[in-house]
């Protein structure tokens, strides 16, 4: 939390409060070289086909060796894992995200995250944050329908990778 406030206070990302951090922490992947925390970045689902790609911050001194892009893919395969199809990110460096394969859009084709989130934005009315998205699988739903409420979405099918254990029941005795 401490970096991302950082880097908000030079007006490379917005801040983020202790209590959004705890209540999103299971959100969050960290880099570290050698043992030192390096850097991270979050996967927020927001629909059942779109999640955001938020909060990803670098160490100043570990910047340009990767680890960016490291978190990134890292939070794309989360995605990819989960069957979600679309991911989008808000940010003041578009170039990185292109690099990435993010594309800029417009804030209204993301109308969960502007209700959500951006309404309870300072920057509000006033909002200078560049809107991206990066589609992972076209095949998965119809662009025309991505973060819009629809009956006619089904929610990906998963099978389970956790097989509870078979609990065997206790032999009775004399008692």
């Amino acid at each position: 939390m401490t970096l991302v406030n950082e880097l908000a206070l030079r007006q490379v990302m917005l801040p983020r409060s202790p209590a959004s951090v705890i209540e999103n922490i299971r959100d969050f992947m960290i880099a570290d070289v050698d043992g030192q925390f390096a850097g991270c970045g979050a996967l927020a689902i927001t629909w059942t086909d779109i999640a955001e790609v938020r909060s990803l911050a670098v160490e100043p001194t570990m910047q340009k060796h990767g680890i960016g892009r490291i978190l990134v893919d890292a939070l794309v395969e989360d995605a990819k894992r989960l069957g979600i199809p679309r991911l989008f990110a808000f940010t003041y460096v578009p170039g990185f995200f292109a690099k990435m394969g993010f594309t800029i859009c417009e804030h209204e084709q993301l109308p969960h995250k502007v209700f959500n989130d951006c309404t309870h934005c300072p920057k509000f009315l006033a909002c200078d944050e560049i809107a991206m998205t990066r589609v992972l699988d076209a095949k998965a739903s119809p662009s025309k329908f991505f973060a819009k409420p629809q009956r006619a979405i089904p929610l990906p099918q998963r099978t389970p990778q956790f097989t509870p254990p078979v609990l065997e029941k206790p032999a009775k005795n004399g008692n």
